[in-house]
């Protein structure tokens, strides 16, 4: 039988994908800035780099929330909605504080025990 996820098995995974929501989420506000540029304001002839560096950084966001997703061995409905969140505007920014609040809380971790502690001085 496969055992419990730790909170040091599910660090860094934790932070890959909160990095990862928050570009994301940056990203698609800018590719629905550019397509409102595009097409309201006629001021820009493409949104063509938006969109595929908006694509390719969505396909790691998704491969790292199914990582994080896996390890904490969570269900494919919660997968599907962590993953598909970063096709709608600003929802990426919501998933991430669920996702980090389910993962603090089914480690039993606290805010401060899930971040990287900064060396003392």
């Amino acid at each position: 039988m496969a055992t419990a996820p730790t909170a040091e098995s599910v660090r860094g995974a934790l932070l890959r994908y909160r990095v990862m929501a928050f570009v994301v989420g940056v990203t698609l506000l800018l590719f629905v800035g550019a397509i409102l540029l595009k097409y309201v304001t006629k001021s820009i002839e493409s949104d063509s780099i938006v969109a595929i560096a908006h694509g390719w950084l969505f396909m790691i966001y998704v491969l790292l929330g199914l990582d994080l997703g896996f390890r904490m061995r969570w269900s494919i409905g919660r997968l599907a909605l962590m993953t598909l969140s970063g096709m709608v505007p600003f929802l990426s920014f919501y998933a991430e504080h669920k996702v980090t609040g389910w993962v603090r809380t089914e480690l039993g971790t606290s805010a401060g025990a899930a971040a990287p502690e900064s060396p003392a001085v």
